[in-house]
């Protein structure tokens, strides 16, 4: 009796043991599964992302053809041309691109303040106060950029040096060059998110000085340039442009509303240098978007400055 009880007990852990090997293997042979078909997914994903992005590549080499062309014909820039023309997400095969080509010239360049000598050009950064009261932001952000660009470690009137930013925790110097984007300016004393997504429509970072587009330009960015014009009289030059494009500085003189309207030659024109490309591309699951600075300065190739992924 003892040896049959006992002989039941062995078979009874045997068929415990048993359970536990098959609960083992089944729980094994499930992880493996599951880790096999994340690795398979995680695959997948960066096969689409690598596609997606080849896409928006094409899509940002197809924006460089069209500006080049554009060169090519066109001695003017306006909106009513080819490269203006937003394209809306069309499909391709596995997924779909869409994009824009913006002018950055229709924008008041911040790096017009730094002058050649790495001063700040005191007539540009009334241009730009008139900017600011516009947009209804502190003039004074006029003071403190022009001591961020300029090359000196003097502080101006309302403005911020390296005594200020070395205060700050963490601290740094003052940049004493120019910009390289708009972001930048989250750096400079009284620029906060709010001012630089307020500035972000009316301002741009190109390298050097740059006029703005008379074609392109916003009402802010020709008021602010245009300083002798009423609101109405801008309205009635956008109205104009849209009708009939500006085909040079001589061309926009003798159609302004008033012969005694004084513009600057220097600050104002019909052509455009710097264009900047979005592109949104998708394929399979994956979805990206690039950005891209072009620079278009002759009738060659336009040249990339700097692309990022967003």
């Amino acid at each position: 009796m003892i040896t049959s009880r006992s002989t039941t007990g062995q078979r009874g852990a045997a068929l415990i043991m048993a359970l536990l090997v098959v609960a083992l293997a089944t729980t094994l042979a499930t992880t493996l599964l599951w880790r096999q078909d994340m690795w398979l997914r995680q695959v997948e994903m960066q096969r689409d992302l690598a596609q997606a992005r080849l896409i928006a590549g094409a899509g940002i080499a197809w924006a460089r053809a069209v500006l080049a062309n554009d060169a090519r014909t066109s001695s003017f820039d306006h909106a009513g041309e080819a490269w203006a023309i937003k394209v809306p997400p069309s499909s391709v095969e596995g997924g779909e691109i869409g994009g824009e080509v913006t002018d950055e010239h229709a924008k008041w360049n911040l790096n017009n303040l730094l002058s050649g000598d790495g001063s700040t050009s005191v007539q540009e950064q009334e241009v730009f106060r008139r900017l600011l009261r516009l947009l209804q932001l502190p003039p004074v952000l006029a003071s403190t950029l022009g001591d961020w660009l300029d090359k000196d470690n003097d502080t101006s009137p309302d403005g911020a040096e390296d005594a200020y930013y070395l205060a700050l925790s963490p601290p740094y110097r003052a940049a004493n060059r120019e910009l390289t984007d708009v972001d930048g300016l989250l750096r400079v004393r009284g620029f906060d998110a709010n001012v630089v997504d307020r500035l972000r429509l009316h301002v741009t970072a190109l390298p050097g000085y740059h006029r703005a587009n008379v074609n392109t330009a916003g009402p802010m960015v020709l008021a602010a340039l245009l300083p002798d014009m009423s609101p109405s009289e801008v309205q009635q030059l956008l109205a104009q442009r849209d009708r009939i494009p500006f085909k040079d500085f001589g061309d926009f003189r003798l159609r302004l509303p008033r012969p005694d309207i004084a513009p600057n030659p220097q600050q104002l024109d019909t052509r455009s240098r710097y264009f900047s490309v979005l592109i949104r591309a998708r394929y399979g699951r994956a979805t990206v978007a690039t950005r891209a600075l072009v620079d278009r300065s002759g009738i060659d190739w336009p040249a990339i400055v700097w692309q990022n992924y967003e």
